[in-house]
């Protein structure tokens, strides 16, 4: 009997490279989400240190300027940490949608999958049936020399 060969072979080499490609674009936007993360994290940390510089010269003799210098690097960043937000949403909906979209190509994929399994499973079959038939026709032929020897 021939070799299996799955007709839809073709199809499924380009239905896995989509889903490979997928999880590729789902990987960058989860990057993309991460690096939203840590950029609002280290906006956070510099509010912070700022805010600590601020009461150190509160313990000094320090003019209104340093502390006007220093309000308004914390109140610039609070408006960059308000874009951190919006980057961060803006990279959640990138995420869920590279999401989507792998998890699409995967049950495309899949669904090919199931038919080279059912197409494998009846090759199979006939396969075996083919077998059956020889080892039959065969012991067929042995029962009859047999029987023509004892003629």
């Amino acid at each position: 009997m021939k070799k299996f060969r799955f007709r839809l072979a073709s199809v499924l080499d380009v239905r896995r490279q989509r889903q490979q490609d997928a999880l590729v674009a789902l990987a960058a936007a989860q990057k993309a989400y991460q690096d939203a993360l840590a950029r609002k994290r280290e906006l956070l940390e510099g509010i912070g240190r700022a805010f600590e510089r601020k009461e150190a010269l509160g313990q000094s003799s320090t003019p209104a300027l340093g502390f006007q210098i220093e309000q308004d690097y914390i109140t610039g960043n609070r408006h960059r940490v308000v874009q951190a937000e919006q980057g961060i949403t803006r990279a959640t909906r990138g995420v869920e949608k590279a999401l989507r979209v792998y998890l699409f190509t995967r049950k495309q994929t899949r669904m090919i999958e199931v038919l080279e399994e059912k197409e494998r499973t009846e090759y199979r079959r006939a396969q075996s049936l083919d077998e059956q038939k020889e080892l039959d026709e065969l012991s067929t032929m042995r029962a009859r020399f047999r029987l023509e020897q004892r003629i």
